[in-house]
């Protein structure tokens, strides 16, 4: 079953109807030791047998492993989502925010990434309505304890993940971040009491000045330390 679902993998195949033209390649088989390839309907029969949490609880662990020597140096984890439109019936088509087809159901992409790499770690696969950071909060913490010692050295994200609930999964493992915030009423109030400030950093070589503030966000339950560029 696994070789044959890899081996579709390898071909570049996106649907279980794929298989059958894998067929009669028996020199792509013997290359991964495979007596045969399966029909598409005993692949499918063969997964919906499968236990999920023990095929994760083996799945995991796998792929980490094979990743782990990329994460020997210092690198930066982001994180976002990616709405997948979907057309026909689909487990967990749901109809929820689709900018790019409105209307239509979808899937949620909540991905994990080594941000200089493009290299995925982690893809959490949700329904449509699912797609703020309060769905990719348990994921991302998963992963980073999965990590260990090979965490990232920062983790960004865009202001969808500058709430309460993320930010604590990251300070309770001390992971440092970089978060983007919402221009709400408050960030907005912070913005413009800096415009009178005269410690501003010197301009970089693009132009940019920086200075830092703290503020509390209604749902959060400290102060935090903010920049503004």
């Amino acid at each position: 079953v696994l070789g044959t679902l890899l081996l579709a993998i390898l071909a570049g195949h996106r649907r279980y109807a794929h298989i059958t033209a894998l067929r009669g390649d028996a020199v792509a088989a013997k290359a991964l030791g495979m007596d045969k390839v399966i029909s598409e309907d005993a692949m499918r029969r063969a997964l919906a047998r499968m236990d999920e949490a023990a095929s994760s609880a083996w799945l995991r662990p796998a792929l980490m492993n094979s990743v782990r020597e990329a994460l020997s140096q210092p690198w930066v984890m982001d994180i976002d989502a990616s709405i997948k439109p979907l057309y026909g019936r689909q487990e967990g088509a749901e109809l929820g925010y689709n900018p790019h087809k409105p209307g239509r159901p979808s899937h949620v992409l909540h991905t994990y990434w080594v941000g200089n790499l493009r290299l995925v770690l982690d893809v959490q696969l949700s329904p449509g309505k699912q797609h703020t950071s309060a769905h990719a909060k348990a994921g991302l913490g998963q992963l980073l304890d999965e990590l260990g010692a090979q965490r990232p050295t920062l983790v960004r994200g865009d202001c969808g993940y500058g709430n309460e609930g993320i930010l604590l999964t990251l300070e309770q493992r001390g992971q440092a971040y970089l978060l983007r915030l919402r221009q709400t009423k408050n960030v907005q109030r912070l913005l413009q009491r800096q415009f009178g400030r005269s410690d501003w950093s010197h301009a970089d070589a693009q132009g940019f000045q920086a200075v830092e503030d703290e503020i509390k966000l209604a749902g959060w339950s400290q102060k935090r330390r903010v920049v503004i560029v």
